[in-house]
């Protein structure tokens, strides 16, 4: 979801933290809102706050202070997610702060009865406890201190307001998550977040439109809800038509692949031929050592062999792995293929989105996918076309290959290629 964070020097729970771009790049803006924030709290009567105990820059330094606060209250609001969703046995990528809050990032939700509904709640509950201690150390701090007492008063009201917001019935706000979790008790998964997006993009459009009048936040937010409940909306529903396929299913067993020694020029002209936009590329002896497209090509000169300039680091998976596997892989690593590969680490096939696509249309109209062969059935061999070249290429460098190295023994214990 975030590419473009960076990584902190601690984890929690054995949980990474990031902290995105847009958090930084926010970050002064957020501050100097907090300070006034402040400074209006200061000036209501009820507090009896003096405020000449808050000159120069001192409003500043509380909102920076605050502001630190709040997103530290925030990593332990989506901790809460992710311990609870360890729990279920999820695994939890890592957590990340960016401009509009926090999001703790699962390779999956858990599809347990209602235990979605579980990690949602888990989330606002923490949340609400921050918001009980701090506004319980308001009790404790003396109005003597007003600097410490204000940022504890602040820190309980916004952990609390952070707990209400998050309870609205709106996709992928912990509130929708429940609403879908219990309306899957009753019907199936589709059709619950079917229902739940689209009473999150109501609740969008109306945080939209008060926030015109009122907080261009809220603008921001409601932009955000309707994104997320869309694409949430068509995972789901890309997930459930998945369901059941194979990669074998859907690879394409017509691989074109190109030499290693092919001149870069040639290659060029081959790539308009083809109409693709990457290529396999396989030594003397077929095997595969890496993959060459138009990136590569930047910059390359036109004599110089394809192994120069490819990349060796093949997206492979395997033929039995399922289709939605695949397309969360494309997804997450924006990759349009993926090289198909057997127990022994041999390519057997190809898998596009085009792929993907095709087989959900299929399953839209209410047909099924079969494709791979049946359990036991020999795998038709992979079909690898080869353009005859102009004049003969310059043969791979048969010493330590580039992108063939020892790590390749285990699956080609004999050193040798598989025929195709």
């Amino acid at each position: 979801m975030f590419r473009n964070g960076f990584r902190l020097p601690l984890r929690l729970a054995g949980i990474s933290l990031y902290v995105d771009v847009s958090f930084l790049l926010i970050l002064p803006l957020m501050v100097w809102l907090t300070a006034q924030n402040l400074l209006a709290v200061v000036q209501m009567p009820q507090f009896r706050l003096d405020p000449s105990a808050f000159q120069g820059l001192m409003p500043l330094g509380l909102g920076l202070i605050a502001v630190l606060g709040l997103f530290t209250s925030v990593v332990l609001h989506e901790l809460g997610h992710s311990l609870t969703a360890m729990w279920y046995g999820v695994k939890v990528r890592r957590i990340t702060l960016w401009f509009l809050g926090g999001v703790a990032e699962f390779e999956e939700m858990p599809r347990q009865r209602g235990a979605e509904a579980v990690v949602a709640i888990a989330g606002p509950i923490v949340s609400f406890a921050l918001a009980a201690l701090f506004w319980g150390l308001t009790l404790v701090v003396p109005r003597t201190q007003p600097a410490t007492w204000l940022i504890m008063w602040y820190l309980g009201f916004v952990n609390g307001m952070l707990g209400l917001f998050n309870l609205l019935p709106a996709l992928p706000l912990d509130g929708g998550r429940i609403l879908r979790s219990l309306l899957a008790l009753r019907m199936p998964h589709v059709r619950a977040t079917a229902i739940s997006g689209n009473i999150a993009k109501v609740i969008a459009v109306g945080l939209g439109v008060f926030g015109l009048f009122n907080n261009w936040w809220l603008i921001l937010m409601a932009f955000f809800i309707f994104n997320a409940v869309t694409s949430e909306t068509r995972f789901s529903v890309v997930s459930d038509l998945l369901k059941g396929i194979r990669v074998g299913d859907l690879m394409n067993r017509d691989v074109k692949t190109v030499p290693a020694g092919m001149p870069v020029g040639y290659l060029s002209g081959h790539i308009l031929a083809e109409r693709h936009h990457s290529f396999p590329v396989v030594d003397d002896q077929g095997r595969l050592l890496g993959t060459v497209g138009m990136e590569e090509l930047r910059g390359a000169h036109p004599d110089a062999p394809v192994w120069q300039v490819m990349t060796s680091q093949v997206p492979t998976i395997g033929e039995d792995a399922d289709a939605l596997d695949a397309y969360k892989r494309m997804s997450l690593a924006e990759s349009p293929r993926l090289i198909v590969t057997d127990g022994l680490g041999a390519m057997i096939g190809l898998l596009t989105h085009a792929d993907i696509n095709r087989a959900i249309q299929v399953r839209q109209m209410g047909f099924q996918v079969a494709g791979a062969p049946a359990a036991g059935q020999p795998v038709t061999p992979v079909s690898v076309h080869r353009v005859p070249p102009p004049t003969a290429f310059s043969p791979y460098p048969p010493v330590s290959p580039f992108g063939y190295t020892r790590a390749h023994a285990p699956r080609d214990p004999e050193r040798h290629a598989r025929p195709l």
